[in-house]
């Protein structure tokens, strides 16, 4: 049905801003469409009577508008997109007197509700003219009322809403997709979730191409669980021995307890990776929801610190028996213990105290990215780079004394020294028997440095581009990609540039799970294999014929 208004409202004029009052202003239609079915019952406000329905929405769907289309939009765009569409499209016609009307055109708060909710998407698939302009002019007023008219404030203007409470538009068919899942009803807003779908718990996994974290953190874990054997077999090594429990090989005991239990904490993720990362499939794991996190970050704290604290104490007495010929610290271990103990156990309490430990990234739980360098790192970069210079100290010693030792026997001979000069020669003895068990210490203190710098490095340079608050955007046009249809490889493609490096973050991972097999193969020699085989033949579950007489211990370092 189509009437003929002749005349309209103070409001209606200024709203439309080119017609008087005296003129013919349009006609008011009956909608009888489909694409705005569940918003539109009343009727609206056409220039001429030649204008139909059908006309209306033909030319929508001519600009890309189709059910198809509006189907695959996450309903928290959909609903406001389709409200603006059917605002502007159906002005509102509301009479008012006999013979006069007023005209409602759409809101400006409906067009920023678009803008907010369906910027990224619309971007994503590929439809970025139909994002309006909410301080210009209602693209559909431009050719039935030239030059257009403006979004109109809340009050005077045609606010839709869904007819039925069901109703979000033309097609409710839509769906997440996958991996993403829909939102829980009543669950907190989370970075990882837009309105209507969220990522997965763990949301990383899902971010790079299929299968590639899985292998990877898979392959790190079964690293740490050798050198878990492997750490577990020196530290027994040191524990049942003969004279591996005094001074200096109880400090590579004591060291590899630490590593032990640093290695030791895989057997979690190994149990169940997902459990530890996870408390449901919503939501990452923290100390406050899942004590199996707790237990394991701490675990995981206390020994990272511990073995950086008798790493620098190796490294220190070694130092002191090189360069002075001194055994300060045997008579010394109560404040080892002190130190190295309890400083671990504060970093410890300090991460637990302040709720910071929770899973972030790989299979394990350690301190949230954002504290992890005031509480974890800066503590072990004061222990361990103060000790890699001493260990420096102790390097050019050794090379200055071994470059006189040379020079020297070149120009003196045993019987014209004097007792000085044989001191002097004594001393350099002594420096070059600890040039045999030098690099060993080297090493380790290499290993130590360049794990804990080379993790820091990466965990304050890139894993910060995971964090769910800087990742969110990101997350939302992955999902408009998936969305399109496209393969779930090509996105993760897209959203690379946005992520750590993938090889990176392997190696990273993979660099501190192999601490424990790098001091085994330091530390473990054929002497302890030979020891073994004396301490079961003393006990009688090893027979070897006659018992091997006992070796004259090292002077330092007991391997």
């Amino acid at each position: 049905m189509t009437r003929l208004f002749t005349k309209v409202s103070a409001l209606a004029t200024l709203a439309i801003g080119l017609l008087s009052t005296a003129e013919a202003v349009g006609s008011a239609v009956n909608y009888n469409g489909t694409l705005c079915k569940n918003y539109v019952n009343y009727d609206f406000w056409v220039p001429s009577s030649n204008i139909t329905v059908a006309a209306i929405e033909a030319q929508l769907v001519g600009q890309g508008l189709t059910a198809e289309v509006i189907a695959k939009i996450p309903p928290s765009c959909s609903g406001p997109f389709i409200e603006y569409v059917c605002s502007s499209s159906f002005p509102r016609i509301v009479p008012t007197t006999p013979g006069t009307a007023d005209v409602q055109f759409a809101c400006k708060s409906t067009c920023q509700a678009v803008v907010i909710n369906c910027a990224a998407i619309l971007q994503q698939f590929g439809k970025p003219e139909l994002l309006p302009d909410c301080n210009g002019v209602i693209p559909s007023t431009v050719k039935t009322a030239p030059p257009g008219i403006l979004f109109q404030p809340d009050g005077v203007c045609n606010a839709l809403k869904p007819l039925t409470s069901n109703s979000t538009g033309p097609s409710t068919g839509f769906h997440c997709p996958p991996p993403f899942i829909p939102v829980k009803p009543g669950m907190p807003p989370s970075p990882t979730c837009s309105a209507d779908c969220c990522v997965p718990c763990p949301a990383q996994y899902h971010l790079y191409r299929e299968g590639d974290l899985e292998k990877g953190f898979r392959m790190t874990n079964i690293m740490r669980a050798v050198s878990m054997v492997f750490s577990f077999i020196l530290m027994v090594s040191y524990l049942c021995l003969p004279d591996k429990r005094s001074h200096p090989s109880a400090l590579i005991l004591l060291f590899a307890i630490c590593v032990f239990l640093f290695s030791v904490v895989v057997i979690f993720p190994l149990i169940d990776t997902n459990a530890m990362q996870c408390v449901d499939e919503y939501t990452p794991s923290t100390q406050q929801n899942n004590v199996k996190c707790a237990i394991q970050g701490a675990m995981l704290i206390f020994a990272s610190v511990g073995t950086c604290a008798w790493c620098s104490a190796l490294i220190v007495n070694l130092h002191l028996h090189t360069v002075w010929n001194s055994a300060w610290l045997a008579k010394k271990y109560w404040l080892l213990h002190s130190i190295c103990w309890g400083f671990a156990i504060a970093v410890t309490a300090v991460a637990l105290g302040t709720g910071q430990v929770r899973w972030e990234f790989a299979t394990l739980c350690l301190i949230s990215q954002e504290k992890s360098s005031i509480i974890f790192f800066y503590p072990m970069a004061a222990m361990i780079f103060p000790a890699f210079l001493v260990h420096i100290a102790t390097f050019f010693h050794i090379a200055r004394i071994s470059a006189q030792a040379g020079a020297d026997s070149e120009t003196m001979s045993r019987s014209t020294l004097s007792a000085s000069a044989a001191a002097v020669i004594s001393h350099r003895r002594h420096v070059m028997m600890a040039i045999k068990i030098q690099w060993r210490a080297a090493v380790m203190a290499v290993a130590a440095l360049l794990s804990v710098t080379f993790y820091w490095l990466f965990y304050f340079l890139q894993l910060s581009k995971i964090n769910p608050t800087e990742l969110a955007p990101h997350v939302e046009k992955f999902a408009g990609c998936l969305g399109l249809g496209k393969a779930h490889d090509v996105c993760a493609d897209e959203l690379a540039p946005h992520l750590p490096p993938y090889g990176l973050m392997i190696a990273a991972e993979f660099l501190v799970s192999s601490i424990g097999t790098v001091i085994f193969i330091v530390f473990f020699k054929m002497a302890l294999v030979r020891e073994w085989g004396d301490w079961f033949s003393s006990i009688g579950y090893l027979c070897t014929g006659k018992r091997r007489q006992k070796q004259e211990q090292d002077q330092f370092f007991v391997i």
